[in-house]
């Protein structure tokens, strides 16, 4: 009993004693004389300003309280006259009797206003602290005390500004609000966040708010985040008036051990419009050389649905009804400096990809790619044809009719970086279908390669290497293209709706040109061709009748009836010209049929699809019918033949007036021939008298 009353009058002499030492510090102390000794400590010891605009205040019982109000703290040198933390208001209270046992008790936390500018640049930031002095040098061991415990946590109206100078990017958190229950002890506690999020424009880019329950270690071990549950709307290029795009984001459990810097592994359900995604993930040394795994699987889903819940008008297309289904499946693998996509497999409308992506450099967004493609046809999704218009590339029948050139995407080629291969099973585009394509592609700072691209095309083969250089004011493209047994019907339909000339082709094409446009390229085209088409045919074009009827006409009788259909069957056509500011100049081309040969030279400009040849035919068989009472005189004769029009509308006719003129020839060289004989007979007369 004792032991106890004198227990009881000694702690009752110390509770007396820390009355008399409150009521002490309530009269005779006042947190405000020390402002100035504040704030010259704070700038000596970091060589920040701080400045404390308003009044401190203190309180001491039951609470240790102190509140602060206008408080700035400055940048360091070299980093703005902008304070770098500024708080409009703060509250911070500590219990005391528990203080009596070692144990720190800590009411709410308030915080009112607070605004702070984070600043990046290569090498160095603005939050770094440089302490000097005593209270750097540390030292002291001692046993580690019990972690405080806090009642809560008041964040309201508060700023987060961090600029990265060295890539010109801001990220803003305005609006912030948090809100958590208890913490400390180890025991789970229920939070709310909130903020606007914004890239340095005057409206932010998307409204964010989340609640969770997070589970924060006393001393040491993973932070948890139970029913997280995130929502917000997208609200960065957005029609005017609509209230943006809604996402969310959930997860049951995300455990992060913050010592061993590692992610458990967890499933993310997210929510995007209307699309949903599912992202698992595992993390590795989160805060170095960050390593993060995981699949991210995207449910079928309609496109267009999928662009109308974005809020984007989605594009109009030649075939309505693609852009109907799409579905991806991936593994990934994130690290600081890469992404990486294997085991992708992904699906639109009827075209399915598969094979590995990745960007090989964050910074430089270096690209490269694995991929094997389906069947795909390109046609169905560019865009519509204008009523009464054409799908070919079949030139315009005027100059006034001509669409307006095609820019190069100078700038995007520019940057691209990108290599790797496409291996397409069988592709539309422009109205050719190739099969069994492999198509190399390397891309660096402007300058593209294509190739060496093999394909299977109408029965036949197609190789080529194509270079494009954007480096230049003035691009540069190198074509050296060739086609193996093609049949050339197919490639006419594909390319300009006609079915003119069919046979099977070789040919070959090494040129080169200069522009930004597609017009400006194909004025500028420079190199050779040569072409072997054989076994055709020319479709709409007799040339054995015109032949006759220009015999028919120069003779003065009625013309020879016109067989149905038109048609031309050759053995042979060939040439070989030299290309020329778009216009090749071909002066050995040469058809041979059954029963005639051709020889002769024009243009070919490959801007305007006209054509212009000038031909010689040798009759030098006669065909097994159709030849006519006139077949005398065609036998072993050179009929002068014009070729016009366009690719796409070929006309083939006799030269009339070089044919007349070729008969006046021949009648004058023969009357001469005939007077050479009559003078030489007379001549060997005389002579003989």
């Amino acid at each position: 009993m004792r032991a106890l009353r004198i227990g009881a009058i000694v702690m009752g002499i110390a509770v007396g004693l820390l009355v008399l030492a409150v009521v002490a510090i309530l009269v005779f102390v006042d947190p405000n004389d020390y402002r100035g000794d504040i704030e010259r400590t704070v700038r000596e010891r970091t060589g920040r300003e701080l400045v404390l605009g308003g009044k401190l205040e203190l309180k001491v019982f039951p609470w240790l309280a102190i509140g602060i109000h206008d408080v700035r703290l400055g940048n360091p040198p070299g980093f703005g006259p902008q304070p770098f933390v500024s708080v409009a208001s703060a509250r911070l209270g500590v219990k005391l009797i528990p203080l009596l046992g070692k144990r720190l008790e800590i009411g709410r936390v308030a915080v009112e206003g607070l605004t702070a500018n984070l600043i990046s640049r290569k090498g160095a930031n603005n939050w770094t602290v440089s302490e000097s002095g005593p209270a750097a040098a540390g030292g002291g061991g001692g046993s580690r005390s019990e972690t405080p415990s806090i009642a809560g946590l008041e964040v309201t109206k508060a700023t987060l500004v961090y600029r990265d100078e060295a890539h010109g990017t801001t990220n803003e958190l305005s609006n912030l609000e948090i809100h958590t229950g208890p913490l400390g002890g180890g025991t789970p506690v229920s939070a709310r966040i909130a903020f606007d999020y914004g890239d340095g424009a005057s409206n932010p880019a998307a409204r964010i708010a989340a609640q969770m329950r997070l589970t924060l270690p006393e001393h040491s071990g993973p932070v948890g985040i139970q029913d997280l549950e995130v929502n917000g709307r997208w609200l960065k290029d957005v029609p005017a008036g609509s209230e943006g795009v809604a996402f969310s984001l959930k997860s049951a459990d995300i455990s992060l051990d913050t010592e061993a810097q590692s992610l458990a592994p967890t499933t993310l359900e997210a929510v995007l419009g209307d699309v949903p995604l599912t992202v698992t993930a595992r993390g590795e040394k989160l805060f170095s050389d960050r390593v993060v795994t995981g699949t991210i699987l995207f449910a079928k889903a309609s496109p267009r649905k999928v662009l109308q819940s974005l809020r984007i008008a989605p594009p109009q297309t030649r075939d309505p009804g693609v852009l109907s289904a799409l579905a991806l499946r991936t593994d990934y693998r994130l690290t600081q400096k890469q992404v990486q996509l294997s085991g992708l497999d992904l699906t639109l409308d009827d075209t399915r990809v598969k094979g590995s992506a990745a960007i090989e450099d964050l910074e430089s967004t270096a690209l490269s790619f694995n991929l094997d493609i389906g069947n795909l046809n390109v046609d169905r999704y560019l865009a519509p044809v204008p009523k009464g218009g054409s799908t070919s590339r079949q030139a315009p029948a005027t100059p006034a009719g001509a669409k307006p050139p095609t820019p190069l995407p100078i700038d995007a080629l520019r940057k691209l970086n990108a290599h790797g291969t496409l291996r397409v099973a069988s592709i539309t585009l422009d109205g050719l279908s190739f099969t069994a394509v492999s198509l190399p592609l390397a891309a660096k700072g402007g300058l593209v390669h294509l190739g060496p691209t093999q394909a299977h095309l109408y029965g036949g083969g197609y190789n080529g290497d194509i270079t494009l250089d954007a480096r230049p004011d003035q691009a540069h493209l190198s074509l050296n293209e060739h086609l193996h047994g093609v049949d050339i019907a197919a490639v006419m339909k594909g390319l300009a709706d006609s079915t003119r000339v069919s046979g099977h082709a070789d040919a070959n094409v090494v040129v080169v040109g200069t522009g930004n446009t597609d017009t400006a390229l194909l004025r500028s085209l420079g190199g050779k061709i040569d072409f072997n088409v054989k076994q055709g045919a020319l479709n709409g074009v007799d040339v054995w009748y015109e032949i006759r009827a220009a015999n028919a006409l120069l003779k003065h009788e009625s013309l020879p009836p016109r067989p149905q259909p038109a048609r031309t069957v050759f053995n042979t056509l060939s040439g070989s010209g030299a290309l020329d500011k778009g216009v090749m100049h071909n002066d050995d081309l040469k058809i041979e049929t059954d029963y005639l040969k051709s020889h002769g030279k024009g243009t070919l400009d490959f801007v305007s699809q006209a054509i212009n040849y000038e031909l010689v035919a040798e009759v030098y068989e006669l065909p097994p019918t159709g030849a006519g009472a006139e077949k005398a005189n065609l036998k072993a004769a050179e009929i002068p033949l014009l070729i016009t029009g366009t690719l796409a509308s070929l006309k083939v006719r006799p030269d009339l007036e070089g044919l007349a003129k070729a008969r006046i020839r021949e009648e004058v060289q023969k009357k001469a021939g005939d007077l050479r004989k009559t003078l030489g007979d007379k001549l060997k007369g005389l002579f003989s008298h």
